[in-house]
């Protein structure tokens, strides 16, 4: 679609521009951006001079359509997506079936195809059936379309089959994503090993659990040079051993979530399952580390975190209760407030923790900046607008969330994929 956007104050790669410019769109890719762009017969939107980003990118939002329609689809996730300001979506490579071949990468394509949705990219698992005992068809998925190999939030035990995979991913140039859960020590956790814990009278999950995998995945990162991405970081010392290895040329990214550098494993207290999260929330001085993380690039990418469940398997026993928070929604709402109100972050910093990072780790070479030539994926926002979080609200599926009632700051006014007005809250 051809459009041209009008007094545009535009922030892309941690830069903001010092004036207004206008961006002329044509066939979905950005056509020229520069000042009193005249063009005839072409949709304009006016931007008001407020911020314009380019569209955030999750990189590793946990999406369930095959077999799990009814916690969120498509749709659902397009919608909730392109409210939240995302207009790049990945599907989880644990859904069913497994993403594990060519043909299922094909199906989620099919999917997808013909729907006026945000971009939506298929990761495919490591191994066969994610059972973690056999190496999946790795490269027939790359070659169909997957931007990454992920372990679907279950680690792999045997070091030897981990090693071999990190190995064959070089020759395909792929990002690999790691959770940070040894089974062992995390067998039955729920929450965070620490007072809380012991307070409820739950198993917990410690923090040596995330250390020891992340020390693994950074030694066999370090011999096999393969480029490894580690999922939703969430302990001091897991934040103090990646940036140790960054300094020492580790080829070695990380995330983490909202939740995880704004909630502390206080808000399980009274058995509150909506703060029911895997990895778990954790503590005080760890909500420092991710903050410092953020700051000296440590940690490279602010997903979402969403992972969908029903309302009804969240609201029972705790030991019981689904993990899962919704995200997308608020995943701006929560940042913005915290990181940017509150805290000594710009919204410079966004573009690139939930932007140009996600679009460079991902290989999405076209996406994550408003730059000529680029993909016309762009949101149009408002930083300063205050409002309540009401859960009810969410176009998710998953209508629960730990920061029910909570004032926040920050709207998306407009979504725009590809050239094409996705959202417009007017």
């Amino acid at each position: 679609m051809d459009l041209l956007i009008k007094n545009a104050k535009i922030v892309s790669n941690g830069i903001m521009e010092k004036e207004c410019k206008d961006i002329y769109i044509e066939n979905g890719v950005i056509k020229n951006i520069d000042k009193n762009i005249n063009v005839e017969n072409i949709k304009i939107l006016d931007a008001k001079n407020n911020l314009v980003l380019p569209g955030f990118i999750d990189i590793e939002c946990r999406i369930f359509e095959n077999g799990y329609e009814s916690k969120e689809n498509v749709i659902k996730l397009s919608q909730a997506g392109s409210k939240g300001g995302f207009t790049t979506i990945t599907t989880s490579s644990s859904a069913k079936p497994i993403v594990d071949n060519k043909t299922v990468v094909e199906y989620i394509h099919s999917k997808c195809k013909g729907i006026n949705n945000i971009n939506l990219y298929p990761i495919g698992n490591m191994t066969k059936g994610g059972e973690g005992k056999e190496i999946a068809e790795i490269g027939e998925m790359i070659l169909t379309g997957v931007v990454a190999i992920s372990d679907g939030g279950v680690p792999i035990e045997d070091t030897s089959l981990l090693r071999d995979i990190f190995l064959y991913s070089k020759m395909f140039d792929v990002t690999l994503m790691t959770t940070l859960i040894e089974h062992n020590l995390s067998k039955n956790g729920t929450v965070n090993y620490g007072y809380m814990a012991t307070k409820l009278g739950l198993i917990g999950i410690p923090r040596e659990a995330e250390e020891i995998e992340t020390s693994k995945n950074i030694i066999l990162a370090k011999y096999t040079g393969a480029k490894v991405h580690i999922s939703y970081v969430t302990t001091k010392g897991a934040v103090e051993l990646i940036r140790s290895a960054k300094k020492e040329g580790v080829n070695i990214t990380c995330s983490t979530a909202p939740h995880y550098f704004t909630l502390t494993d206080s808000a399980i207290d009274n058995y509150n399952t909506l703060a029911k999260v895997m990895p778990p929330l954790r503590e005080e001085e760890d909500i420092i580390a991710i903050k410092e993380g953020l700051k000296d690039g440590t940690i490279d990418i602010i997903a979402s975190g969403h992972s969908p469940s029903l309302y009804e398997k969240k609201v029972m026993e705790f030991e019981r209760a689904d993990f899962g928070i919704s995200g997308l929604d608020v995943a701006f709402n929560i940042t913005n407030t915290k990181l940017i109100k509150e805290g000594d972050f710009s919204i410079e910093d966004i573009t690139l923790f939930m932007s140009k990072n996600p679009a460079k780790i991902l290989g999405l070479n076209n996406k994550g900046e408003i730059k000529q030539g680029y993909d016309a994926d762009i949101i149009i926002i408002d930083k300063d607008t205050k409002k309540t979080i009401k859960s009810s609200e969410f176009v998710s599926r998953a209508k629960y969330s730990p920061y029910e009632n909570m004032t926040v700051f920050g709207d998306i006014l407009t979504t725009i994929v590809g050239g094409n007005i996705l959202y417009n809250k007017e």
